[in-house]
């Protein structure tokens, strides 16, 4: 089993790489529909899912299509730093068609029951 990351400095690093992944068109890109739990950055302005983001020095090659990884794992270590905004929320709808929109540049959709999760109030990026 990955390693999880053990702070907040090593979720911006994994967050910058799937960014860079995506934009180098990796196999990620075929993988976009099947997250849905996504982190947004507002410093990089800059999202990355929790399966992806949540082990240490994360990248496409080392991602292996998610196999031995877990959301569940992800989830509970990246809840330190970030709350999941409620889906009704207008920063949650905001976020949303922003992430839409990057998806969208590989022809890619949201999962229908994706959620948006942000920084705790008082968390800023190192």
């Amino acid at each position: 089993m990955e390693e999880l990351v053990t702070s907040l400095q090593e979720v911006i690093y994994n967050i910058e790489q799937f960014n860079k992944d995506l934009l180098e068109e990796t196999d990620i890109l075929t993988q976009l529909t099947q997250f849905k739990h996504w982190y947004y950055i507002p410093a990089n302005n800059s999202f990355g899912p929790s399966k992806y983001i949540g082990y240490k020095d994360m990248n496409t090659t080392k991602y292996a299509r998610g196999e031995n990884k877990t959301g569940v794992d992800t989830e509970k270590i990246l809840k330190q730093w970030f709350i999941k905004l409620p889906s009704e929320s207008k920063k949650s709808q905001v976020l949303m068609e922003e992430l839409s929109e990057l998806l969208g540049l590989y022809g890619k959709r949201i999962r229908s029951n994706a959620f948006i999760h942000v920084l705790k109030n008082g968390i800023t990026c190192p």
